[in-house]
């Protein structure tokens, strides 16, 4: 060749594929739990409601619209069918979580209610973020799990008004008005509301790895 110059090396085409480690799976960001989350304030359901559509528990159901679960296919089938949507709609590419929320008190997302007390959202995870916050009242004498938050997560509470109890493994923590606790949710956590008047509390959670 003239001058002496060497054939240049060849590499990927450019278009689709440029750039890519042979063999590596490309898989598409998904946003199931914003989808899920979506249609059910869109059709005006609470969870509540949406579990008894569904056959998905409460629980269950925010964790997947937090994105602290992925469902399984029998899940979301059931999802699916309480929310008049195929099973595509849910996988297909979704848009992030926004970097801004602001949630008005008359606005909380309501997970539970009942004779124990009340589990209202008041701060969801924002793009690329870990934390959710969750706002708790127990009625005296009144014991329950934290059935909203992963094992795993990284929590803290903290205690606004009255009496708390708050068990973790063999250990039990007595928390009275302006007390906080942070640990490491391994294992179970139960809250008892030791006093005669309602205890109400902040329980703010950070997922173990951010989606």
């Amino acid at each position: 060749m003239a001058n002496g110059s060497r054939p240049a090396a060849r590499g990927p085409k450019a278009g689709k594929g440029a750039g890519r480690r042979k063999g590596a799976v490309q898989v598409p960001e998904v946003r199931i739990g914003e989808k899920v989350r979506g249609l059910r304030k869109k059709q005006g359901y609470s969870i509540q409601k949406l579990a008894e559509l569904s056959g998905v528990s409460p629980a269950g159901i925010y964790k997947i619209e937090t994105n602290g679960m992925v469902p399984t296919v029998t899940t979301l089938v059931k999802l699916a069918v309480a929310l008049e949507q195929p099973v595509s709609y849910f996988v297909e590419q979704g848009e992030s979580l926004p970097e801004v929320r602001c949630i008005r008190k008359g606005e909380r997302m309501l997970l539970a209610s009942g004779q124990e007390g009340r589990t209202e959202v008041v701060a969801e995870r924002l793009r690329g973020g870990r934390l959710e916050t969750l706002f708790r009242t127990l009625e005296a004498g009144a014991r329950s799990r934290a059935p909203h938050v992963q094992a795993g997560c990284e929590h803290f509470v903290y205690c606004l008004k009255g009496e708390l109890a708050v068990q973790r493994g063999d250990e039990t923590f007595q928390l009275k008005e302006g007390d906080s606790l942070h640990y490491q949710a391994n294992g179970r956590v139960t809250f008892e509301n030791t006093a005669r008047s309602v205890a109400q509390f902040l329980i703010v959670h950070a997922h173990a790895t951010a989606n």
